[in-house]
């Protein structure tokens, strides 16, 4: 029997990153001479590629993202390694670790990024694949992360056919749908349960995708 997979987005999934991104896109619209948003408008950044943020939220022209991303990044890696973890999100992976569960990180976060939080939070030892979007590919979705993912697990040769993609904005959504994987939104980071329309399945605790993902006796 193949081992089913479960692909982690991790900000706003894993780690309960939205006051650090949003103090850094505040900071970084302050930079930019743009207007300054509210707490609920700064949430929306939480999750989406930075380009799409960038556009859709602080209406900038495709020759200004770039500059713009740049600029809230010299904000973010400074401070990137000060999250916490979602509670009970530590002993989910534990157990579903224990339970031969193969684990992967999909995230829109440009990737070299992603192993060292993961490594000041000790969770690294859980996952086979660390995906994050590519340094030169500002507009990379968040499906292209994903498909990603599945290509370098089908390269370790694993059997992808039994694959949950798990995260907290509709982008994970929508970019597992696109993939043809069963899909997890999550709430407790905050997110409207009206954004995951189209998911398979939604939780408010970690602990419940034991129960979705772990594979009936």
């Amino acid at each position: 029997m193949s081992r089913p997979i479960a692909i982690f987005d991790l900000d706003g999934t894993i780690t309960d990153s939205a006051p650090l991104i949003t103090d850094c896109v505040a900071r970084t619209l302050q930079d930019l001479g743009l207007a300054p948003q509210s707490p609920k408008e700064l949430r929306r950044w939480v999750g989406p590629p930075l380009s799409v943020s960038f556009r859709d939220f602080a209406g900038l022209s495709e020759r200004d993202i770039t500059p713009a991303i740049e600029r809230y990044r010299t904000h973010y890696s400074g401070r990137m390694l000060e999250v916490p973890v979602f509670p009970h999100m530590c002993e989910t992976l534990q157990t579903l670790y224990t339970n031969q569960i193969i684990l992967a990180v999909a995230s829109s976060k440009i990737e070299r990024l992603l192993s060292p939080i993961l490594e000041k939070l000790d969770l690294d030892s859980y996952f086979s694949v660390v995906c994050g979007s590519r340094e030169d590919d500002p507009y990379q979705t968040k499906g292209e992360v994903i498909a990603d993912a599945l290509q370098r697990l089908k390269r370790m040769e694993v059997d992808t056919s039994t694959t949950f993609m798990i995260g907290d904005r509709h982008h994970d959504i929508d970019g597992g749908y696109e993939n043809q994987l069963t899909t997890v939104g999550v709430t407790w980071s905050g997110t409207e349960v009206s954004e995951f329309a189209q998911a398979d399945h939604i939780v408010d605790d970690p602990r419940q995708l034991v129960d979705i993902v772990c594979p009936r006796n």
